[in-house]
């Protein structure tokens, strides 16, 4: 077992640039490779954490009496960056985490909602007769599955996007290099947080589908979101990641990164603007991207002002805001994917695009339409009904209000412990 530890060499500056990493094992290793003595390393005590329990957490203490050894990884003060190179792909698993706890509460939820028999369907309400129906049926219910649903698999397309990108920057030579790793560093800080904090509101409206069953452990749901907790918190807290993206990420390369990002955007508009299934969508979509474009040039605006406090006190709403249109971008593409994948499965079975009652039926005998159908109804409803939350979220930041700032401590809550 070896422990990577961040430390500072005596005599080394204080601060970031001060700190050296070093392998720390165990047990040291002999000359000969054979295992050595104990290296004065030990567990001094277990976490007892709400959620995650499968995975142990404890405090470790190197060098109680004075017999731990260290080797230095990398050059003396370089620990800082020798331990992003590792950051980068253990945010992008945070991503990852969130989307696959986000995905496992939804399939429970979706089962359930399935099985589940209560209330009569709201159309024979008046119905005295009419009996009982899966509660997949109400209205409310479809609206809290399909929330899950779009967030759930949009994540998953960022985070694989995101990976792309750094496949992409592997596989390329000259410029291509920097433009791409340019969009995959531009990319982590959102995955990471947007990916957590909307695959945690996923295991909350996952509870909510199973009703008081959902807050018993009669059922698993209460787990995911326990355990889906601290992926906003470790490996740097989504707040952090919201500043990483103002601060650092937004003004990269003189602001090329951004604009790269908003051109393969801009690239899906282009592809889908005159198809006539996609093309009002594609249109929503496409005034979101100038939104998030416009927003970018605000922040700008704002440093050269000496406003900076207002990314700065902005940076998670507007990570948020990135996160929210770079889902309906992933929901474009991919509904223009399986828009052309439903129109050749159409034409194979004879079936006319003007037949509506054929294609509705289609999905309860052919689960490949089942699929493709839900990807274009899924982008359908995401930029209907959640992409104009980032018209709020830049209303909100464009007002400049500063009262987090103004307020005085001691006027958060009076009270005597307080």
């Amino acid at each position: 077992m070896v422990h990577p530890v961040l430390a500072r060499i005596e005599g080394d500056p204080a601060g970031t640039k001060g700190i050296s990493i070093f392998l720390v094992p165990k047990y040291r290793v002999n000359e000969d490779g054979s295992l050595g003595e104990f290296n004065d390393v030990h567990c001094t005590g277990i976490e007892h954490k709400m959620g995650l329990k499968g995975s142990a957490t404890c405090s470790m203490s190197f060098g109680d009496n004075g017999n731990c050894i260290g080797e230095l990884l990398g050059e003396e003060r370089k620990g800082m960056a020798i331990m992003f190179q590792m950051m980068n792909e253990a945010r992008l698993g945070m991503g990852l985490q969130g989307v696959s706890t986000s995905s496992v509460s939804y399939l429970h939820a979706l089962a359930y909602c399935k099985e589940r028999i209560q209330g009569k369907n709201i159309k024979d309400m008046m119905n005295p007769d009419a009996p009982n129906v899966p509660i997949i049926q109400h209205p409310d219910v479809r609206r809290m599955l399909m929330w899950m649903k779009t967030h759930t698999e949009g994540l998953r397309a960022l985070v694989y996007l995101c990976a792309f990108c750094l496949d992409k920057a592997h596989a390329s030579s000259g410029e291509e290099v920097d433009k791409w790793k340019g969009i995959m560093e531009f990319l982590i800080p959102v995955c990471k947080a947007y990916g957590t904090d909307m695959g945690f509101r996923v295991t909350e409206l996952g509870i909510q589908c199973f009703g008081g069953y959902g807050y018993c452990n009669d059922y698993p749901m209460n787990q995911f979101m326990r355990d889906l907790k601290i992926a906003s918190l470790y490996e740097g807290t989504n707040g952090i990641q919201a500043l990483d993206l103002v601060g650092r990420k937004l003004g990269m390369q003189k602001g090329a990164v951004f604009m790269n990002y908003l051109s393969e955007m801009n690239k899906t508009y282009e592809t889908y603007k005159n198809d006539p299934r996609l093309a009002d969508m594609a249109k929503i979509v496409k005034e979101y991207i100038d939104l998030l474009a416009g927003m970018g040039m605000y922040f700008a605006s704002c440093t050269k002002e000496g406003k900076f406090m207002i990314p700065i006190a902005n940076a998670v709403p507007f990570l948020h805001l990135v996160g929210n249109v770079s889902l309906a971008w992933m929901h474009m593409w991919m509904a223009g994917i399986a828009q052309s994948k439903l129109e050749e499965i159409y034409k194979a079975k004879g079936i006319s695009a003007d037949d509506k009652k054929a294609i509705r039926e289609l999905p309860a005998e052919d689960k490949e339409v089942a699929f493709y159908q839900g990807k274009v109804y899924g982008a359908e409803y995401y930029i209907n009904n959640v992409l104009p939350m980032a018209k709020s979220y830049a209303e909100a930041i464009k007002k400049e209000d500063m009262s987090i700032m103004k307020i005085h401590d001691a006027s958060f809550a009076c009270g005597e412990n307080l």
